[in-house]
């Protein structure tokens, strides 16, 4: 497998995630089956991963209206504006990969996926609504901060490396 560095990025605000969720989807098939996955682990990697909120704080925090502040709150917190978050999209013969890695501690991931449906809860979903796009497989690594994310038959050829880049950089911007 060609191995393929797209993105090293600082992802700071939500509209960042979501314009950069939209353009890695462009690179997989069928990208509307993929898009909402790839914005829910961005999302995790972000919040829950770099900033460490939980899923109970995150729940009040929603029920009370103040996540946003809080996120906005942390993101400006020494010990948390230099965590990074790294993208990488790669390519082969037969299939891409996504792996998105925090600089948390991690999760217990495997706990989660056995969780019955918060379904009343205001957040709780975004792992199941990834498992349930399109990716033939996601894996996690033992620590739970990263994932990575396989799909066959991607929409690019290391030709349009050139292209790829400027796209993930207006994304950022």
């Amino acid at each position: 497998m060609m191995h393929i560095k797209l993105y090293n990025c600082k992802l700071k605000d939500l509209d960042g995630i979501y314009n950069l969720s939209h353009t890695l989807a462009q690179y997989f098939p069928q990208p509307d089956q993929f898009v909402t996955g790839i914005h829910e682990l961005l999302m995790n990697a972000i919040e829950h991963g770099n900033l460490g909120i939980g899923f109970e704080a995150k729940t009040k925090l929603l029920r009370q209206g103040k996540w946003k502040d809080e996120i906005a709150r942390r993101l400006a917190l020494p010990e948390y504006a230099s965590k990074m978050v790294e993208i990488t999209l790669a390519n082969g013969d037969e299939e891409c990969r996504l792996t998105i890695a925090d600089q948390g501690t991690g999760f217990p991931w495997k706990n989660f996926l056995s969780r019955p449906s918060t379904s009343k809860l205001p957040n709780g979903r975004g792992l199941l609504i990834a498992f349930n796009s399109k990716f033939d497989r996601i894996m996690f690594n033992s620590a739970g901060n990263e994932v990575t994310c396989v799909a066959q038959h991607c929409r690019w050829h290391s030709k349009e490396l050139l292209i790829c880049g400027a796209a993930v950089a207006a994304a950022r911007a």
